[in-house]
C-alpha cells in the first residue's frame, strides 16, 4: 500500500517541514502577529486537529515544548485571545476563525452565500459579547460550547443580553436562544464540532412551538369581511389587495411573494372557469426544482387586479418601488390593520401577517378539496405532507366529525 504523501500548503513536505511551521504558528515565529491555537492551526494547515496534537507531542519529545505535570502542553497565549467586547471597532470577522467560517457561509450553495449568513455572523457576536467569550471558546469541546450557551439562556432570562451593533434586538421571543444555538452549532461544526441529530437541551435543533399554529384559518365570512375592508380603504387595484389575495392563493414566502412576476398563462376549467397559472421562486426549497412553484389564481376581483396593474406594465404583483425591508414594514402595518378589523389580535397576527397569509391559504385550498393534503402541498408549495399536516394545516374537529360520522 502507497504511503500518504505529507503536503504543506499544497506542496510536498517532511514531518520535520510540518514540525518545524507549527512550532512557528503556535509562538508566532510566521507571518502571522500573534500565536494560533490547535484549532486554529489545523484550520490554516488542513490537517485534522488530532494530527496537530499529535505533532505538538512530537515537539514536546524533542523538547521544544513545555508539558506540565497534568499532562496538557503548555501554548503560549495571546492577547489576542483574551476576551474583547465586538464592535463596529472590533469587528468580530477580524478573528481567524470567525473570518474562514463566513468564508464557508459566502460560498457554501454551490459557490453562492446562505441567505442567512448575515444572522448567523450576528448571533455568534450576541452570544460572544454577552458571555464575554472568544469565538475560540466554543470550539474547545461540545461540552463547553453548551456551558456557554445555558449561560446565554440565561442571561436571556433575565434580559441583560448585550444587542449586536449589526441589525435587530432581541424581540423577547422564546425562539431566541434557539436561534443563536443553530449560528453556534453552524459555526462549531465548521470546526468538527458536532452534536448527534435529535439532541435535547440548548443545543437542540427542534424549533419551538413547531406546529403550533396549524390551526389558523378564516372562515369564509371572514374571507368576505376582509375583502370588503380591503376594497373600502385601499381600493380593488391595490398593492394590499393583490398581496393579500394571491398571498392566500399561491402560500408564497415573503420574498417569494415580494418577487413574483405580473405574468400568467390563462386556463380553462371544464366549468368554463379561468384560472391564472403563474410561478414564482422559493429559496427555501430551491433545491427542488431550482425553487419553482406553480400557483393557481382563481378568483376574479383578484385576476382583475392584475390586469389593472399589467395594463400599467407593471412586471411585478406590487407597484410599490420601496426596497424590500421598507415594503415589508408597510405592508405588514396594513395586514395588521385588516387583522384587527376582524378581531384577531393574538401575537401571531400581530408580529408575522404576511406569514399568516400562508397558513390561511393552507386551510383555503384544504378546505377546497375536503382536507387532499397530497394536492395542496403541491398548489401551496411544501416539500412534504408531513410539514403541511404538523404546521399549517391541522384537520378541523368539525371536518372529523364530518367523516367520522
Amino acid at each position: 500500500m502507497a504511503r500518504r504523501k505529507i503536503t504543506l500548503y499544497g506542496k510536498k513536505a517532511s514531518q520535520d517541514d510540518i514540525l518545524e511551521e507549527i512550532h512557528r504558528l503556535l509562538y508566532a515565529k510566521g507571518n502571522r502577529p500573534y500565536p494560533l491555537k490547535p484549532p486554529e492551526i489545523a484550520k490554516a494547515l488542513g490537517i485534522a486537529r488530532q494530527s496537530v496534537y499529535n505533532y505538538i507531542k512530537l515537539l514536546s519529545q524533542r523538547g521544544e515544548m513545555v508539558r506540565l505535570r497534568s499532562g496538557h502542553f503548555f501554548l503560549p497565549k495571546s492577547k489576542d485571545q483574551e476576551f474583547r467586547e465586538f464592535n463596529k471597532h472590533h469587528s468580530i470577522t477580524s478573528d481567524p476563525l470567525v473570518s474562514e467560517w463566513m468564508d464557508d457561509m459566502l460560498t457554501r450553495k454551490q459557490g453562492m452565500p446562505l441567505k442567512s449568513w448575515r444572522n448567523r455572523l450576528r448571533s455568534l457576536e450576541i452570544v460572544c459579547n454577552t458571555c464575554k467569550v472568544t469565538p475560540y471558546d466554543l470550539t474547545i469541546s461540545a461540552k463547553k460550547t453548551e456551558k456557554i450557551m445555558r449561560t446565554f439562556a440565561k442571561h436571556f432570562q433575565n434580559g441583560d443580553v448585550v444587542c449586536s451593533n449589526r441589525g435587530c434586538k432581541p424581540t423577547g421571543k422564546n425562539t431566541t436562544v434557539y436561534h443563536k444555538a443553530q449560528a453556534v452549532r453552524d459555526f462549531c461544526s465548521f470546526y468538527d464540532i458536532t452534536w448527534r441529530k435529535g439532541v435535547s437541551g440548548v443545543m437542540s435543533q427542534k424549533v419551538p412551538h413547531h406546529g403550533k399554529y396549524a390551526d389558523i384559518r378564516f372562515t369564509q365570512e371572514e374571507f368576505d369581511a376582509a375583502d370588503k375592508f380591503i376594497k373600502e380603504k385601499w381600493g380593488l387595484d391595490s398593492d394590499v389587495y393583490r398581496w393579500f389575495w394571491v398571498g392566500i392563493e399561491s402560500c408564497a414566502r415573503f420574498g417569494a411573494l415580494y418577487n413574483m412576476k405580473n405574468d400568467w398563462t390563462e386556463l380553462k376549467t371544464k366549468h368554463d372557469d379561468t384560472i391564472f397559472l403563474m410561478s414564482v421562486i422559493e429559496s427555501k426549497t430551491e433545491n427542488i426544482r431550482g425553487g419553482k412553484w406553480i400557483k393557481y389564481i382563481t378568483r376574479e376581483d383578484t385576476q382583475k387586479s392584475l390586469k389593472l396593474l399589467k395594463d400599467r406594465n407593471c412586471d411585478r404583483i406590487v407597484e410599490s418601488s420601496l426596497a424590500e425591508h421598507a415594503f415589508k414594514k408597510t405592508i405588514n402595518r396594513q395586514l395588521v390593520e385588516i387583522f384587527q378589523d376582524l378581531g384577531k389580535n393574538e401575537t401571531y397576527f400581530l408580529t408575522r401577517p404576511s406569514h399568516v397569509l400562508r397558513h390561511l391559504g393552507a386551510h383555503y385550498w384544504l378546505s377546497k378539496t375536503n382536507y387532499n393534503y397530497g394536492i395542496i402541498a403541491e398548489v401551496g408549495g411544501w416539500h412534504t405532507i408531513d410539514e403541511l399536516k404538523k404546521s399549517y394545516g391541522q384537520i378541523p374537529p368539525e371536518k372529523v366529525l364530518e367523516i367520522i360520522q
